[in-house]
């Protein structure tokens, strides 16, 4: 028995060892330590910012005087080579994939939060099981570890058995090629109807679907079919999870989104999984500040989860086997502006959505992933508007030129992006009676609840509670007054 607080040696596998220790004693004295890396090593601040720019170089000199291991015996204990942990020394090497950190993070006992991982505040996997996903406390640890690979939580050998909707499934004893192009065509009907349409119309029928095809996973295929399987039951479940986000449903679109990655992350060696992967972290993203939008007291926390969100994808995206694509580069970007302008950080956004104009300029549409062909001239701009937008909710200088991006985007999008206009108007209004325009608000209010009353979305029903709570200081006016009237009759709809 190991113990409360124990574990076993992951190196001798039988010795136990503390809670914070990877190695027995034993085993440290055989990879060479002459003296533990002691609780607070890391603290310094040379060693915090080394370690907050991925800088292992000053990392390992300092370890190996520490301990009195030599570079091959480091090497050895990080299964690296002496060359590159050489190279890495001198600055002429950089380690910047997420996985190798956290290995060298666990091996080298470094606090995760030092490298900008979440660290899980306490609680076990049992009393956690009752609390909805949209506010479990190790949510943040929970999609590290799916987005990893590691075994840090234990809830992810059976991430399928919580996700909504149990069904009883088909099953198929072999599977080809042709088969996983069916269903890559399914998901991207699912994304057409819901960038049209919203989430509510195709939720139930992706949800099934995805139920069925996780399933397939046990029939005999190549590996090749098998990696692309994968990959495909992990961008249905995303696109799931997007959809359950369109109707509310934040619960259950956190638990198809960290399926997803736990899914794709088991096909980790196709070249998809890093842009399907980010794509993912990004509408987490995307949901935690939606729900900072609705209320900027309430849901304070959000903005700093959004961010968190975003530099997880960002150490994503520093895969180098298989990088990811320009334009999932620029979304970063785009994402990041929003989490910047949702913290009231004018500086940091103007250059985070400055850096995505620049990269989206840059990007080959030949290379272009699945998920991203609705990033068109409209989107990127409304990208733009919502970084202003969220900015302007501190600091209202900005107002004007949120009004300028939002209305340029909102005549922008066609027909097939309906629920994309639909859902920049409540903002736009919002701003609009910010800046004391009082009649373009008003009109921008009649059309955003025409839109949104024309979706099978309700996400978008939120945003226009907050348009009616912004439109109060006005309510004097006549105008005003019947607009918010005309809401609240379609909000009295959507609840009854």
């Amino acid at each position: 028995m190991t113990g409360p607080g124990r574990q076993r040696c992951r190196f001798c596998g039988t010795a136990p060892t503390t809670a914070t220790d990877p190695m027995c004693g034993s085993c440290a004295r055989v990879a060479g330590f002459r003296k533990p890396i002691p609780d607070g090593f890391y603290e310094s601040a040379d060693l915090r910012a080394a370690l907050a720019r991925y800088d292992f170089g000053a990392v390992f000199a300092a370890v190996r005087a520490h301990t009195g291991l030599s570079q091959l015996q480091l090497a050895d204990l990080l299964d690296l080579s002496q060359s590159r942990v050489s190279a890495v020394e001198r600055g002429e090497r950089r380690l910047t994939h997420v996985k190798l950190a956290a290995r060298l993070a666990t091996l080298l006992r470094i606090p995760p939060r030092l490298l900008g991982f979440p660290v899980e505040t306490g609680g076990s996997v049992a009393t956690q099981e009752e609390v909805s996903w949209l506010e479990r406390r190790d949510f943040l640890v929970l999609v590290t570890a799916a987005t990893l690979g590691s075994n840090l939580h234990p809830e992810l050998a059976r991430l399928g058995s919580l996700l909504p909707d149990q069904v009883e499934p088909v099953t198929r004893p072999r599977i080809g090629a042709a088969d996983i192009d069916a269903i890559e065509a399914i998901t991207d009907g699912f994304r057409r109807s819901d960038f049209a349409h919203g989430g509510g119309l195709c939720r139930a029928a992706a949800i099934t679907q995805l139920h069925q095809v996780r399933r397939l996973e046990d029939a005999v295929c190549t590996p090749e079919v098998r990696a692309r399987l994968l990959v495909a039951v992990a961008e249905l479940a995303g696109m799931a999870g997007w959809m359950a986000y369109d109707v509310d449903d934040h619960d259950a679109a956190r638990r198809l989104w960290t399926y997803a990655l736990d899914t794709a992350r088991r096909a980790e060696d196709h070249p998809r999984v890093p842009d399907l992967v980010v794509d993912v972290l990004l509408d987490m993203a995307h949901q935690a500040l939606h729900l900072y939008g609705l209320d900027p007291v309430t849901h304070a926390d959000r903005a700093g989860e959004a961010l968190h969100l975003v530099q997880l994808a960002s150490a994503t995206a520093a895969n180098r086997r298989h990088p990811v694509s320009t334009i999932t580069q620029g979304y970063i970007s785009a994402v990041l502006g929003w989490c910047r302008a949702a913290l009231g950080e004018p500086d940091p956004t103007r250059r985070a959505i400055g850096n995505a104009q620049d990269t989206y300029a840059a990007a080959d549409p030949a290379t272009t992933p699945p998920w991203a062909w609705f990033v068109t001239d409209a989107e990127i701009t409304a990208q733009q508007g919502h970084s202003l937008y969220l900015l302007s909710l501190s600091r209202p200088e900005f107002a004007p030129e949120a009004i300028e991006k939002l209305t340029t985007a909102a005549g922008g999008y066609g027909a097939e992006y309906e629920r994309s206009r639909a859902m920049i108007l409540p903002p736009l209004a919002s701003v609009q009676f910010q800046a004391g325009e009082v009649a373009a608000a008003v009109a921008t209010g009649y059309e955003a609840v025409d839109a949104i009353t024309g979706l099978s979305s309700t996400r978008g029903y939120a945003r226009l509670r907050v348009l009616d709570t912004v439109a109060t200081p006005h309510a004097s006016r006549p105008e005003v007054a019947d607009l918010r009237e005309h809401i609240r009759r379609a909000l009295a709809g959507i609840a009854a």
